[in-house]
């Protein structure tokens, strides 16, 4: 728990935000760090990336800072990948629940290039199925993703977007705590 309240405290907590076009990582990313958006309501895709720097309340009572690095979904903008994901924390898939079933393949592609190939464990990553507008749909994880944490999110209660986002945090701070605490007791063991 000391090793936890350090990690939170000391630099942000890197997140990833990524998905297909259309699928509303920005407007879910602007709300989350209570930024306004200054568009339209005319949809203009994000151009590579994105970062918001905010501080979001865990479940425990802690304040931890986020840097939330809001993807553009477009694979033209694939080159960058690699550099956006690297010393990422966790990593949230966004897809809108009215995308067919076939944008499944690129929510498969989109975990293996961020999570897979940058050693992120299926607990610091999650799926949001975000329902824009009045859609009865449900949404459907992609079978790769069903061991995944997966939430159905909407900005029609903005509420369960923040305990979501929180509940991913939380997971990803304790399994990279973990992490660091089996890498100290290895270096231990040797000595």
């Amino acid at each position: 728990t000391n090793l936890l309240h350090l990690l939170s405290k000391e630099m942000a907590t890197k997140v990833v935000m990524i998905g297909p076009p259309h699928s509303g990582k920005t407007t879910l990313a602007n709300y989350l760090a209570d930024a306004t958006d200054s568009t339209s309501g005319e949809y203009h895709p994000t151009s590579g990336v994105r970062i918001l720097e905010f501080s979001c309340n865990l479940p425990d009572s802690k304040a931890v800072d986020i840097e939330l690095w809001d993807c553009g979904g477009n694979p033209q903008n694939e080159s960058c990948w690699p550099a956006i994901a690297r010393g990422a924390a966790a990593l949230v898939l966004v897809s809108n629940v009215d995308i067919p079933d076939s944008e499944g393949q690129f929510l498969e592609m989109l975990y293996l290039r961020f999570a897979a190939q940058h050693g992120l464990k299926e607990s610091q990553c999650a799926v949001f199925l975000n329902k824009v507008g009045e859609t009865e749909k449900v949404g459907k994880v992609p079978a790769m993703l069903t061991k995944v944490p997966h939430e159905i999110v909407s900005m029609e209660n903005g509420s369960n977007v923040h305990a979501a986002f929180c509940r991913v945090i939380s997971s990803a701070l304790t399994a990279q705590s973990e992490e660091w605490r089996k890498g100290e007791n290895q270096i231990l063991s040797v000595q």
